[in-house]
């Protein structure tokens, strides 16, 4: 610093370098301030919410133990009926246990009062004084003419000994009335929950409440919980904070406030189901740490910075080259330690060996960007899974990696398509499976980009999702998806000569409802097990309202029973086709198809149970239901359940050769089948015609036919009934006398007990 020269160049190398280091500390600063700050808000809220959920969780628990305690046949007796004293005692007796039991069960609950307003009494048959009233259950006279049916009461003191020196308890109450529902000036009692504050107040307690107090107030501003016991029961309402939170229209949000002449920041969530506002006050000061420590860092290593800048200046004024080559020579040091393949040149040449340095760094850099074009797939996959599994990420970053990864979709309206080759089973090894999706996603983005804008990936299933984006002014976008869907099928069925299945969901509106098109798609291609291969499934093809559907597939079950019985094979096997004929019809859902065949099967099972074939002849439902999971189609399903059954047919028939015939019974039953229309058909007249004693051609009948003589006459009279309602336009009240009733009410009333429907109700769905 001998020269002028050299004092303005150092001045003006200081002025330089403390205006940058100023600006970007103060940039730095401001930019990372404004988002710590959001973030501390926007935690709180969120701590604020999730303690509001849990409080309002276990509350809603209580509530619904409160609810079955008084459906109690106990509790009803004690409301309702005026016992005598004796059975009075037993009752409240029996209700004491009932409560204790319920107490036991849940730990947030302390005790339990009921009060009987028609009676003046309480659970325990003590008839109470306005006094008592007025002390320890001031709820009654107050509950008595609240309009509702449950009130939730702030923090109370409860006595729990009645001493020279009492004891109290704390507690939060839930009072409901008895009955559930009633209208005014019916109400007849009321069952009051206590709760124990300190198990309430865990529920709000957090590990940092050093930084700030979480308590909860009611609408008039009265304490309901608070970590300090000497505040419960307070009113605050008057607190300008409080007052302010109770008064905000919004239900949830946070201000600025003096609290305890401290300036704080006040959070506040509202309950809608008990009347209480969580709040949370943090002190600025508690708030603003993060942001001090932040500071008081930049201002440290600003200061740091000038005081280094300032040294290597004072050291440039006075060696000129010897600093810029020691500069160089640390440079290189740290650059042989980032690229240490690069071998280090003689150290009086740094700038050579600088240059080296920076070329390694540059091969690097070309083979990370190899990197990246390796992994874009991988990805690709992962971002498009994320939107489609409803996973939680920001759309904007979401659009930034779109671009980076050459993924283009318009911005508002979505359609996703769920394909899958049919009869994957038949192609091995399982690694053709996966070439076969990888070209399958291939082909539908080109298909798809030829025209506008998408994206396909392969799932982990096996299966391929495909997502198809549209212009807003595209009015059919739900028609042009499928017929992108048509375009694809087409091809694969050309070129890979292969089929696939393809379910095509719903039109969203946004990329964040990806998912629920996604899962449409799923669900559509689901009902390949009843639409069958090769098919182009839409939402529109599945929903069908079952319910009036539904009893009548039931109905069928039965009349394939009867042909189980009566061992006739023809006839069962036309009644399962016609059973999964309208299962194609009426577009069941493939759970509720496997559901019905299990349901049936398992009845075919009781009947051979019954015919007296051992547990180990027969599937247990477990086996049956995993064994129906295994087939993808419905004809597959049909020919599992045809076989099923004709197994058990020939167990039955089997069994029954195996038993001894008895002449007599042969003889009964051609009697019965020929004289099944005499209104006056018997047992005793069967004994009478044979002379036999009823009792004897009973055991013998139940011997051979595994049921009893009205059953039978009944099932074969009913099925006879069936026929003629099929096939012939006989009016109900001769078919009833033709198989052998006098009384038309008795056989609808029969029929009906049969087969869920009255003879014209079964006509008429038989013809259609």
């Amino acid at each position: 610093m001998q020269n002028k020269w050299a004092k303005k160049l150092m001045a003006g190398l200081l002025i330089l370098l403390f205006l940058i280091v100023c600006i970007s500390g103060l940039l730095f600063y401001f930019i990372f301030t404004g988002d710590l700050k959001d973030r501390l808000t926007r935690t709180n809220m969120e701590l604020l919410e999730h303690m509001n959920q849990k409080l309002e969780l276990v509350l809603k628990s209580v509530d619904n133990e409160s609810v079955q305690l008084v459906q109690y046949d106990e509790v009803r007796k004690f409301f309702d009926e005026k016992l005598p004293s004796e059975e009075a005692a037993g009752n409240d007796f029996r209700l004491g246990g009932q409560i204790d039991r319920l107490i036991r069960s849940d730990d947030y609950i302390f005790s339990i009062d009921m009060y009987s307003y028609s009676q003046n009494r309480l659970v325990s048959g003590d008839v109470l004084t306005e006094e008592r009233k007025l002390d320890d259950y001031g709820w009654i006279n107050s509950f008595e003419t609240f309009d509702g049916y449950f009130e939730w009461l702030p923090s109370r003191q409860l006595v729990i000994n009645r001493s020279t020196s009492p004891i109290y308890r704390n507690v939060v109450t839930l009072v409901r009335t008895y009955p559930l529902l009633h209208s005014v000036g019916t109400r007849k009692g009321a069952v009051a929950l206590n709760l124990k504050t300190e198990m309430l107040l865990s529920l709000i307690h957090n590990e940092d409440e050093d930084l700030g107090e979480t308590y909860i107030v009611d609408e008039t501003g009265q304490i309901v919980l608070h970590p300090a016991e000497n505040k419960l029961g307070q009113n605050i309402g008057q607190s300008s904070y409080i007052h302010e939170a109770l008064s905000r229209k919004s239900r949830t949000g946070n201000f600025h406030s003096q609290v305890d002449q401290k300036p704080s920041m006040v959070f506040y969530t509202d309950s809608p189901y008990t009347g209480w506002t969580l709040i949370r006050t943090v002190s600025d000061l508690k708030l603003n740490q993060p942001l001090i420590a932040l500071r008081n860092t930049l201002a440290v290593i600003s200061a740091m910075i000038l005081i280094a800048a300032a040294a290597m200046g004072l050291a440039l004024s006075k060696w000129t080259f010897r600093p810029l080559n020691r500069f160089l020579h640390t440079l290189s040091v740290k650059l042989n330690e980032y690229s240490p393949q690069v071998k280090e040149t003689d150290r009086a040449d740094d700038l050579q060996f600088l240059e080296s340095a920076f070329e390694g760094i540059l091969v690097q850099s070309d083979q990370l960007h190899k990197q990246m074009q390796e992994t874009r797939p991988m990805l690709k996959w992962q971002l498009l899974m994320e939107l489609l599994s409803n996973y939680k990420i920001n759309i904007s970053n979401v659009v930034q990696y779109m671009e980076m990864l050459g993924i283009q979709f318009h911005p508002n309206r979505f359609v996703v398509l769920n394909a899958e080759l049919d009869r994957r089973e038949e192609i091995a090894p399982i690694r053709d499976v996966h070439l076969y999706n990888y070209a399958l996603c291939n082909l539908a983005e080109e298909l798809i980009l030829a025209e506008g804008k998408g994206a396909a990936i392969e799932l982990e299933s096996g299966t391929c999702a495909i997502i198809i984006s549209f212009a807003d002014d595209d009015a059919d976008a739900e028609l042009r998806a499928v017929a992108v869907a048509e375009l694809i099928k087409s091809y694969v069925e050309e070129n890979f000569r292969r089929t696939i299945s393809i379910g095509v969901g719903g039109l969203v509106e946004s990329m964040t409802e990806l998912h629920k098109s996604f899962k449409q798609s799923k669900e559509a291609l689901s009902y390949r097990l009843v639409f069958g291969a090769n098919s182009i499934i839409t939402r529109e093809d599945i929903h069908s309202d079952l319910s009036p559907r539904f009893y009548r597939l039931v109905a069928m079950t039965e009349d394939m029973m009867d042909s189980l019985k009566l061992l006739d094979g023809t006839k069962l096997r036309e009644q399962v086709e016609r059973w999964f004929e309208a299962f194609a019809e009426y577009g069941v859902p493939p759970q509720i198809i496997r559901q019905l065949s299990l349901q049936c099967l398992m009845k075919a099972a009781e009947i051979a149970e019954e015919v007296g074939i051992g547990h180990k002849n027969i599937q247990m439902p477990q086996e049956l239901q995993e064994s129906l999971n295994l087939h993808k189609s419905l004809e597959e399903i049909k020919e599992f359940l045809i076989k099923t059954l004709q197994g058990h047919m020939e167990a039955i028939k089997e069994k029954r050769s195996s038993r001894e015939k008895n002449g007599l019974i042969l003889k009964v039953l051609e009697y019965i089948h020929d004289n099944y229309s005499r209104t006056d058909l018997s047992l005793n007249l069967l004994a009478e015609e044979y002379r036999v004693s009823v009792s004897h051609l009973s055991k013998l009948f139940k011997e051979q036919t595994e049921g009893n003589f009205i059953d039978y006459l009944m099932a074969l009279r009913m099925a006879e009934a069936k026929r003629l309602l099929e096939e012939t336009d006989g009016k109900i009240m001769d078919i009833a006398e033709a198989v052998g009733y006098g009384n038309v009410n008795s056989f609808v009333r029969i029929f009906k007990k049969f087969t869920a429907l009255t003879p014209s109700e079964f006509r008429e769905q038989r013809r259609k």
